[in-house]
Order: C-alpha cells, then sequence, then structure tokens
C-alpha cells in the first residue's frame, strides 16, 4: 500500500534539505512546507496543556488524530518558558503495532540538525527517548507528561543538559491532508 505505512516519513528522511535543518524553529516551517506545499500558519494563540488536573485529558486531546487511515498532519509543538520547537506526523501501521503512531522530529540551535537527531548523533538524544521512526500513543503521551513533570526529561528528550523541566507545552495541529498528497509534496520539495 504505496498510501500508508512508514512511505511519507522514509520520503522526509530521504530528503537533504529536511535533513539539514539545523535549526528549531525551523523544523515546523519546512516540515510543513515540505508536507502540504507551502508553509503552515500559526495562527491564534495555540492550544496549551500544563502540569494540572486536566493534564492527562490535555495530553490525550493533542495527540488524537481525527483524520482516516489514507490521511495524515504535521502537528507543531513549542516548549516554554525555556523554547524548544518540534514536530509530530501522525500516520496509520498496517503490521505491529498495528494503528495511528507517530513521528517526531526535531533540530537543536547550535547543537544538531534533524539528520543528527535520526542517527542520534550526540547531543542528540540517543536510546528509546530519541529519535525512532514509531512513537506509539503510550510512548507520546509519556513524553509529553515527561516534559512538564521531570527535571531530566529536558535532556532525556532534547540531548542538552541543564535546561528546566517545561512549565507549558504549546500547539497547534495544521490541517489533515491525504497521504498520497503529502507524499509527492515531499518528493519534490528542494
Amino acid at each position: 500500500m504505496p498510501n500508508t505505512d512508514d512511505a511519507l516519513i522514509n520520503a522526509i528522511l530521504a530528503n537533504n534539505k529536511l535533513m539539514a535543518i539545523n535549526d528549531c524553529p525551523g523544523v515546523p516551517a519546512q516540515m510543513s512546507r515540505a508536507v502540504y506545499g507551502k508553509t503552515q500558519d500559526d495562527s491564534g494563540s495555540g492550544t496549551v496543556i500544563e502540569n494540572n488536573k486536566d493534564m492527562q485529558k490535555n495530553i490525550n486531546i493533542a495527540i488524537g488524530f481525527p483524520g482516516a487511515n489514507s490521511e495524515t498532519a504535521v502537528w507543531h509543538f513549542l516548549m516554554g518558558p525555556t523554547v524548544h520547537h518540534f514536530v509530530v506526523i501522525p500516520w496509520y501501521q498496517h503490521t505491529i503495532p498495528q494503528g495511528w503512531v507517530y513521528t517526531v522530529f526535531m533540530a537543536y540551535e547550535n547543537e544538531y540538525s534533524v539528520e543528527k537527531y535520526v542517527k542520534h548523533t550526540a547531543p542528540a538524544p540517543s536510546a528509546a527517548k530519541g529519535y525512532k521512526k514509531i512513537w506509539t500513543t503510550n510512548d507520546l503521551s509519556k513524553m509529553f507528561s515527561d516534559l512538564l513533570t521531570s527535571d531530566t526529561a529536558w535532556q532525556e528528550y532534547f540531548g542538552p543538559a541543564g535546561k528546566p523541566k517545561a512549565k507549558t507545552i504549546k500547539y497547534w495541529k495544521y490541517k489533515v491532508i491525504p497521504l498520497n498528497t503529502a507524499i509527492n509534496n515531499v518528493n519534490n520539495y528542494r
């Protein structure tokens, strides 16, 4: 099935321009331009997740994908008050683990590019909390919870040490797009 599974992720991984992004705000700008054919707008103030009684409910809402199995999107996440941007791309996996899975892409200004993140090149994170093609719903939920509650999560998920835990995670979910269109757009992004 050319329009499902990891074809979009493979197209992103094969795109030298996307792998060369070396600053965190460039990730949502260029990934959205590549996937949609034009940069998406972070209109409005975004939706905020904080460490409070509604944290888990708000995380569940943030990672819920309303699209069909043949659709995808780009979601822009922004950590605060220490700023860090990254994107999450939801896609449907037909093999185990079957269902909605996610891929996280990031870069860290003056530290590592998207390619170095993908290849676990220090100081990019490695092991289970670094790049992996498939993040399950539980993996992504734990990441967001950890970032808001753990003093060590920043280093574990983002790499550079000495940063405080996040107080907020703000996000923008860009429109749902057919997977075939997204793949074609990424393949033509130069």
